[in-house]
């Protein structure tokens, strides 16, 4: 029997490169006894060395044999959740998409995920995933983009999303993505959006983020620091991870 493969925020790919930047500037600092000039990479020796000791721990945090934070957090949502029909923006491996699943094996699920080539996921990851787990839920994976999603979509009792919106690339206001998904909520539906929603690269200005929820007819019910409901370690609680992630959640009125 198939185990599950569900792939950790962290890409493999971005360990593997800050190792061996790390490794390479480390072999050349040392040579500084024969050529003095090899003292430049002292520098950018240490810059990856911290890098990589962000990215590794917290790959190993997210990891079950690290401490599971990945589901832990995946957990924080799912025990928001109600409603029969739920859509899930951004579901990756289809991870918290199968803990809905088994939460509530009676609902109708919707994943979708652009899936692009920098990350570890795909559709085909997801179907093989609930296989994997004998899920029966009826559950449909979809291929779009968060910021124009389809009309065919459907509209749903409940819709997730997990530190996707600021992910989108195709524009450059993230707010867009947070309106499309509440264009698709039932009235009295319920949204449960974790993001790096304090981090004011992806959003520059913070009271849009409730506007853009008070034009779509919606109101917050809740609004928390990630590290509020969360005893993050280091370094998840770094502001490079997870330090400006918040959780809100609301109701469409």
């Amino acid at each position: 029997m198939h185990r599950p493969k569900y792939k950790p925020w962290i890409r493999s790919k971005a360990v593997a490169i800050f190792g061996v930047l790390t490794l390479v500037t480390i072999v050349l600092s040392f040579f500084a006894f024969i050529n003095l000039i090899f003292l430049l990479f002292i520098v950018p020796a240490v810059v990856f060395c911290y890098i990589f000791l962000i990215v590794g721990m917290s790959r190993l945090w997210f990891s079950r044999i690290g401490g599971d934070y990945q589901s832990k957090i995946h957990s924080l949502i799912v025990s928001r959740i109600v409603g029969t029909r739920i859509l899930d923006i951004g579901c990756g491996s289809g991870h918290l998409l199968s803990k809905i699943a088994k939460t509530k094996p009676e609902s109708e699920l919707v994943g979708i995920d652009y899936w692009g080539d920098d990350w570890e996921y795909s559709k085909e990851l997801c179907i093989g995933n609930f296989k994997a787990e004998n899920i029966t839920n009826k559950v449909e994976f979809r291929k779009e983009t968060a910021s124009n999603l389809p009309n065919d979509l459907g509209n749903f009792d409940c819709i997730v999303s997990c530190l996707t919106f600021h992910e989108v690339k195709d524009v450059e206001d993230k707010t867009i993505s947070i309106n499309e998904a509440l264009r698709h909520l039932n009235k009295g539906g319920k949204f449960i959006f974790l993001d790096l929603f304090r981090d004011n690269k992806y959003y520059t200005v913070y009271k849009q983020i409730e506007e853009a929820i008070k034009n779509s007819q919606c109101t917050i019910t809740e609004k928390l620091g990630l590290s509020d409901i969360l005893n993050l370690p280091f370094p998840l609680k770094h502001t490079k991870v997870l330090g400006n992630a918040e959780l809100i959640v609301g109701i469409k009125t």
